[in-house]
């Protein structure tokens, strides 16, 4: 290869490169962007279907599509597709993913109280918030392992979130979300935050009140609270140091007694 040939090489390979870098760019821009990720899963589905069958099974999918998938659009979520007994869907405002969890929540909660079916619809939702290529009918990134993970987590009648999608939070007073553990995902190295949402006003009320003891005594100012752990601890060496003067004394007495008898001359001649 000729020396001009090298650098005609050398610049279409610059050139690649440049519309390379210009259609990541674009890529991004475009498919990429931060969502919050929501999954939820029905329990008990499996173990209904062998005790009441395929029917009441199907039949109790369709209780749960007709509670979810309005819930979502309503607030602006996107259905991205339904798995068996679970679904999967994104939002751009995450404060819109943890209203659509408790208001799920809340409409099975109600449904069940209806006693509609003979056995409860019972359901975890999980969600994460992060990076993710966001296509017309799909979504694909770790955001959605990780929300997927965030799911498995959750006990059924709970809502799990992540620390991202807590934070990402507008108005974090509106549902009563906090931290509730540290704990390993499936695939991932580094321990995640779990956070806990609310949905239901008594429980949140009670976690609240159980919290607050805690609370106040933390709150307390730190002077107060040295003088009430040294009032314990001075009675205690005040105790100790008198019952050591006493045993001084006594052994005191005892040894003068023996030790230092007072002996009376006596007279000549008596």
């Amino acid at each position: 290869m000729t020396t001009e040939e090298s650098l005609r090489s050398a610049d279409n390979m610059d050139k690649l490169l440049e519309e390379r870098e210009r259609l990541d760019t674009m890529f991004n821009e475009k498919f990429t962007r931060v969502v919050t990720v929501m999954f939820t899963d029905l329990k008990g589905s499996t173990a209904m279907t062998e005790s009441a069958g395929d029917l009441a099974v199907r039949k109790m999918i369709k209780h749960h599509n007709d509670i979810v998938f309005p819930i979502i659009k309503n607030l602006n979520g996107v259905l991205v597709k339904t798995m068996g007994d679970g679904t999967m869907s994104y939002f751009e405002d995450a404060q819109n993913a943890v209203r659509a969890a408790s208001e799920i929540q809340s409409g099975i909660d109600q449904f069940n109280l209806a006693k509609t079916l003979s056995h409860p619809i019972l359901m975890r939702i999980g969600m994460h918030t992060g990076k993710g290529i966001v296509e017309a009918n799909d979504i694909f990134g770790d955001v959605v392992n990780v929300a997927s993970r965030f799911e498995s987590s959750a006990e059924p009648g709970e809502i799990y979130l992540s620390e991202e999608t807590y934070n990402a939070l507008t108005n974090k007073s509106e549902i009563y979300c906090r931290f509730i553990k540290t704990t390993t995902l499936k695939g991932k190295s580094e321990p995640f935050k779990i956070y806990k949402a609310f949905w239901n006003p008594k429980e949140a009320e009670a976690d609240t009140a159980a919290i607050i003891p805690e609370s106040k005594k933390s709150s307390m100012p730190t002077v107060v609270r040295a003088v009430l752990i040294l009032i314990p601890l001075a009675i205690i060496v005040f105790g100790i140091l008198k019952g050591f003067n006493l045993l001084t004394f006594s052994s005191g007495e005892e040894t003068r007694s023996k030790s230092h008898r007072i002996t009376v001359p006596v007279e000549q001649g008596k």
